[in-house]
């Protein structure tokens, strides 16, 4: 990578919520959820929980590229605005490194994990069940746009991966 990937990648830890774009028989589908990056992979991997028969997971074909983006909250001034907007490949992540990606995730959401291992009511026993069916997925970049505002007015940084 020639370009400094510092904020991009401090901005990726900062944040939480990846949004997933698909497209299936019914149309186009947005999709949030709880992410966790690994900035030590080249260029860098996210991590999800969800389950496969969810619309969004269902809907991505073996080898296929979809959209996702990453976006700060917005605090009422222009230089607060940040983003990525990324074309990106999804897989379901090997049953042998279930436990890296799980300490990296749960790490990250402990109140997730408490979900599945001790839910303290009937909402939470049936999140945690759902949870504790899923499965996690990885996601990798094939091309990242990041939009910081805090450099300059619509300052954008790209990067092109193989």
């Amino acid at each position: 990578m020639s370009k400094d990937v510092t904020k991009l990648h401090q901005f990726l830890h900062h944040e939480s919520v990846l949004t997933l774009s698909t497209h299936d028989s019914q149309g186009d589908w947005s999709a949030p959820v709880l992410y966790v990056a690994d900035a030590t992979q080249d260029p860098f991997n996210l991590y999800f929980l969800s389950s496969a028969n969810s619309r969004h997971i269902k809907a991505l074909a073996e080898g296929d590229t979809t959209a996702a983006s990453i976006y700060s909250d917005y605090t009422g001034q222009w230089q607060s605005i940040r983003g990525a907007q990324m074309q990106v490949g999804i897989t379901q992540v090997d049953q042998d490194e279930t436990a890296a990606i799980e300490a990296l995730y749960f790490g990250r959401f402990p109140e997730i994990k408490a979900l599945i291992d001790n839910p303290q009511t009937k909402q939470e026993q049936l999140i945690g069940a759902a949870f504790s069916k899923s499965f996690f997925y990885r996601v990798v970049p094939s091309f990242v746009r990041f939009t910081n505002n805090s450099d300059s007015f619509a300052g954008r940084v790209e990067w092109q991966f193989k």
